[in-house]
């Protein structure tokens, strides 16, 4: 994994929500918030999970603007996805943090961008020995209302214990 990396809001909240946002200065030298995102994240998403997290100095001295997304990128995807990708390019090697599979897809296929998201980033950790059973992790996140489909929680467990 890249020792850089850009982090979209869905995988913020999820962290947030499993009180876990200590995982990115653990795995990454460099994790870098958009501005776009940490809006969403903060002002649209006031009151609900990571926003007052957030909020804390620790994750506002990772805010980074970006270049304006390319028009393909505002054209499929929202405006957190594409700040994502766009900043992502001007910070390579640089691995994407994006839950959503069109962006995901976008990152990887046309950008050439590593990409995780946070069920990949989870497994990540537990290869490290920086969490415990992934299993249970996963399932909280879901019961909280976060989409995991069962085959991406299988995948993610079934990666956290192949050390390579």
């Amino acid at each position: 994994m890249n020792k850089r990396t850009v982090i979209n809001a869905g995988p913020l909240v999820a962290l947030s929500l499993l009180e876990r946002l200590d995982l990115l200065p653990a795995l990454f030298r460099e994790f870098w918030i958009p501005a776009p995102v940490y809006a969403e994240v903060i002002i649209a998403g006031l009151g609900r999970p990571g926003a007052a997290d957030l909020s804390a100095p620790q994750w506002v001295a990772h805010i980074r603007q970006g270049p304006e997304p390319d028009p393909l990128l505002v054209a499929e995807l929202d405006p957190g996805e594409a700040s994502v990708i766009a900043l992502a390019r001007t910070l390579l090697p640089c691995t994407v943090i994006i839950d959503e599979r069109r962006g995901r897809r976008i990152a990887h296929q046309i950008y050439g961008l590593p990409v995780k998201g946070t069920a990949g980033l989870l497994a990540e950790a537990r290869r490290r020995g920086l969490v415990g059973d992934l299993r249970p992790m996963l399932y909280q996140l879901k019961a909280a209302g976060y989409f995991l489909a069962d085959s991406v929680i299988d995948a993610a467990c079934e990666a956290a214990e192949d050390p390579d």
